[in-house]
Order: structure tokens, then C-alpha cells, then sequence
């Protein structure tokens, strides 16, 4: 046995796996440490671990004016299973199955194109190239995402389908559909998509067709039906992240401008519609560019695998929020394994094994320098180079000073209600009541601290407040050094 587990960790995937693994904690762990993670998102899914782990019905404080319950924000019952972590973990737990859960996709490429090719070192570089992917790096330098642990699955979702192991298969389906409530049309369209690369062996066909379907069924309830139920007042405004106006602003709309001006629909896909906004050019075409240079090109080889990101593109190409276009935050991490396995099927149109090891050597390698200069500098508007580049010296400085936020953040009770700024509530969301300043609502407590990074008051706006705090005399000074404010109501 010991024998046994000795080869094992020699293998070199474990290595490619520890390496990465260090990188990743580089990213992601030290934003946290240094205060930059924030109350959107970090700060909210870790309050749901908090309310779910103590058995309360989690009525969202970071939103209350908008929901009374998280889950009619988003259906995500990954808090609700992963919450009794926080016990364990504390506020870094999403960030380590965020890490884990990417480390775990990678192992599931490798079984694919193991099982695929059975040719030494390539599933070894697929692995070293899903790693590299851009959308991976922006996605930790941003906080934690379910969508990140759903993409992740999507891998060993796909490999069980090819063995075909149909209770697994069902099984990751039910995984990746319970992520969030836009991840069931995805996965739709992944089994379109597959269900069309096996279309002449009817029990993979039909077994993609039935779990594409079930899925479409899947989302159609959550949304028309029980977040509604959940919540009276998304009942009232409706599903809110359906912000595509480029396509319509209704269904009857989009049904209109798809029939009667296509070729409108086609130039938003890669043109800015902001006339008065020409900084966003370029947004789009970087997001291409990176998949291109990733191996998307292979996928007109294999068309099968643009139907599998067909939802992912157009909700994010089509959204009135350019900061879903480009590569910015989470938004790419879907792209990562169907790009990917898509690129590798595409290398089977080659019969030669050395064709298989030079192309995905250089393409591996262009992912990584891709990576790497999107590190440097992106087109994407609103990017902070400081979370993403773990090799420079300013991602291991913090603007505040640590020991002194910790010494005043002992002073809040652990149950008082309590507003800070976006960049301390991470730290601070294993409570019943926490809100993002300037949201102060019926909080106890307010955080405060001299910055220019604060969201959505900060700088000279921010300082103001502070003052504003300082001389009221509905609050009391509780502390004041070092930037670093604390304030208390006053009774």
C-alpha cells in the first residue's frame, strides 16, 4: 500500500496539480488577507454559509430592499450544502473550494483525454492548458462564484457520458444544474451539443436529449415557480438579472428583432452599441481574441462545441452591463472546459501522435503567455492588475494596516448589526445582519476607513461620511487611529 501511494503522488499531474494549487492560493488567498475581497460577492455567499450553517431561513441582508431570501436572487444550493465548513475554514471556505473545485476540474480533463487519445503526455499538457486559462485567473482574482464550481464539473459531467457510467453522468447533471439558476439552460445546450457529436449511437443520444430537456423543465420551475414562491417581491418585480435590451426588452421583443433584423443580433455579438461610449470597443474582441489564441479555433472544426457556448457568449455579449463582455471577473470561467475538450476532439482529425503532442505543446504555451500578458494589461474597463498578478510585489501589500483593522474589528460584538465598507465585510459576514456602506439600514456598528478604493462611496465622498459620522451626535467614536473608523449608535 505504501508502495502504491508513493507512485501515485509521483505521478506528474500531481505535480502540474500542486503547482497550480500554490498559484491559485497565491491569487486568491492573499486578496483575502490583504482586504480584497468584498461584500459582492465573498461577503454575501459567505453571510448564506452563516445563515444556513445556524438553520435560519436566510433573508439576504446585503439586499434587503431588493429580496427576502437569497435564493430568489439566486438559486444556489451549494451555500446550503457547503455551509457547516464555516465552522472549520472560517471566511477563507468558499475560497478554498473555489480552489479545489478548479484543481478538480483539471483532473477531470485529464481523464477525458486519457480515456480519449491514450497517448503519454497529452492529457498531462490538456491539463497544463485548462490550468493556464485566462477566464481561471480572472475569475480567482475576483472573490468566489458558484458558477466557477459548476463550470468545474462540467468536465467529469462530460467524461462520465463518454464511459458511459449514466447514474454519474446524472449525478454531476444534478451537481452542475443546482449551482445556479442560468447554469440548467447551460447545461442544455451541452448536452445539445453532445447529443449531436453521438447522434448516430442512440443510447448517448437519447441519454443527452433527455438531460437536455430535463434541464430546460429544471430551470422553467425555479424561475416561474419557486423563487417567486420564495420571495413576494421578486414575485412582484420578476426575474431581475434578465437585463438584455441589445436582444429586447420583452419576449415578444426578442422574438421580433431575431426574425425581422438578425443581422442587428450578429453585429452586437462583436460590435459596442454604446455610440457614446467608444472605450468599450475593443471589450468584445479581446474576449475572442483570448479564446481564439486558448484553441477556440479548433472549434470549427468541431461546431459541435460552439452549441455548448451559445448561452454562455450570448449572456455575456448581449448584456447591458458591459462588464459582462470581456474577460474581466467570472464571467469567462464557463469557456474554460468546453474549449478545452472542444480543441482536443478537434486533434483526433489528425491520425499522427506527434501532431497531437506538438499542436497542444503550442497552443498550452500560448495559453499561458495569453494569460500572462491579460495579467499585464486588458482592454476590459475596471481592471485592477494588483488582484490578478501574484508575482508582483504590490499584490502582497495591503493598503490598510492589518493589525490595526483586526484590533477594531474585535470590538463588534459578533451578533450586533453592522455596515462597513465592501472591502471588510468578507471578514466580518459570519453574522446575522451585516450591510455594504453606505447601506446602513438598522446597524449597530459602522466600519469605516480612508480609502480610494472603496465601492460605491470612496475617496473625498468617503471622507465626508466619515466627518459626517464623527460629528453626529447619533453616533459614538469608538475608535479613530490610523485610518481605521469605528462608530457605534448612540442609544
Amino acid at each position: 500500500m505504501k508502495t502504491i501511494l508513493i507512485t501515485e503522488f509521483k505521478k506528474p499531474k500531481n505535480y502540474i496539480l500542486l503547482f497550480f494549487c500554490f498559484i491559485y492560493c497565491l491569487i486568491s488567498l492573499v486578496n483575502h488577507y490583504n482586504f480584497r475581497t468584498y461584500a459582492f460577492d465573498l461577503g454575501i455567499y459567505s453571510n448564506c454559509l452563516h445563515q444556513y450553517g445556524h438553520l435560519h431561513k436566510n433573508h439576504y441582508p446585503y439586499l434587503h430592499n431588493l429580496f427576502t431570501n437569497f435564493l430568489a436572487d439566486h438559486f444556489s444550493l451549494y451555500t446550503v450544502l457547503l455551509s457547516p465548513l464555516h465552522y472549520i475554514f472560517g471566511t477563507s471556505t468558499l475560497l478554498y473550494l473555489q480552489i479545489i473545485s478548479i484543481l478538480f476540474g483539471s483532473v477531470g480533463i485529464h481523464k477525458i483525454i486519457n480515456h480519449r487519445f491514450n497517448t503519454p503526455f497529452l492529457p498531462e499538457i490538456a491539463m497544463v492548458h485548462f490550468l493556464g486559462f485566462f477566464g481561471i485567473y480572472s475569475a480567482l482574482a475576483f472573490d468566489y462564484h458558484d458558477n466557477v464550481i459548476s463550470a468545474m464539473l462540467i468536465p467529469w459531467f462530460i467524461y462520465y457520458f463518454d464511459i458511459k457510467n449514466i447514474k454519474m453522468t446524472i449525478l454531476f447533471a444534478i451537481l452542475i444544474v443546482i449551482g445556479k439558476e442560468n447554469m440548467p439552460i447551460w447545461l442544455a445546450f451541452v448536452c445539445a451539443g453532445l447529443a449531436c457529436l453521438h447522434y448516430k449511437e442512440s443510447s448517448k443520444r437519447n441519454l443527452a436529449l433527455i438531460l437536455g430537456g430535463a434541464s430546460i423543465i429544471y430551470v422553467v420551475l425555479i424561475i416561474k415557480v419557486v423563487m417567486p414562491a420564495m420571495d413576494p417581491l421578486m414575485a412582484k418585480n420578476g426575474y431581475h438579472a434578465f437585463q438584455y435590451s441589445i436582444l429586447g426588452n420583452n419576449s415578444k421583443e426578442i422574438l421580433h428583432n431575431l426574425t425581422h433584423n438578425p443581422s442587428e443580433i450578429i453585429k452586437a455579438l462583436f460590435i459596442n452599441p454604446y455610440k457614446d461610449m467608444p472605450e468599450l470597443n475593443g471589450i468584445k474582441w479581446e474576449l475572442y481574441t483570448c479564446m481564439l489564441l486558448a484553441g477556440g479555433w479548433m472549434l470549427f472544426v468541431k461546431p459541435q462545441y460552439i452549441i455548448m457556448l451559445i448561452p454562455i457568449i450570448a449572456q455575456k455579449v448581449f448584456h447591458n452591463d458591459f462588464g459582462k463582455w470581456g474577460i474581466n471577473y467570472h464571467y469567462s470561467i464557463e469557456l474554460a472546459p468546453i474549449i478545452i475538450i472542444g480543441f482536443y476532439d478537434g486533434l483526433k482529425y489528425f491520425k499522427n501522435q506527434k501532431i497531437w503532442i506538438v499542436f497542444s505543446s503550442i497552443f498550452c504555451l500560448l495559453t499561458l503567455k495569453n494569460s500572462f500578458d491579460k495579467i499585464e494589461k486588458r482592454d476590459s474597463l475596471y481592471y485592477n492588475k494588483t488582484n490578478s498578478a501574484f508575482y508582483s510585489k504590490e499584490h502582497y501589500q495591503c493598503e490598510f494596516d492589518k493589525r490595526e483593522i483586526k484590533r477594531v474589528m474585535k470590538l463588534i460584538p459578533p451578533k450586533a448589526n453592522l455596515s462597513a465598507l465592501n472591502m471588510f465585510c468578507p471578514h466580518l459576514s459570519f453574522r446575522d445582519n451585516i450591510y455594504q456602506f453606505p447601506d446602513i439600514h438598522d446597524a449597530e456598528y459602522v466600519l469605516l476607513a480612508k480609502t480610494e478604493n472603496a465601492y460605491p462611496v470612496r475617496g473625498i465622498e468617503l471622507d465626508n461620511k466619515i466627518q459626517e459620522f464623527k460629528n453626529s451626535p447619533n453616533w459614538q467614536t469608538l475608535s479613530a487611529s490610523k485610518g481605521i473608523y469605528l462608530f457605534k449608535r448612540a442609544i
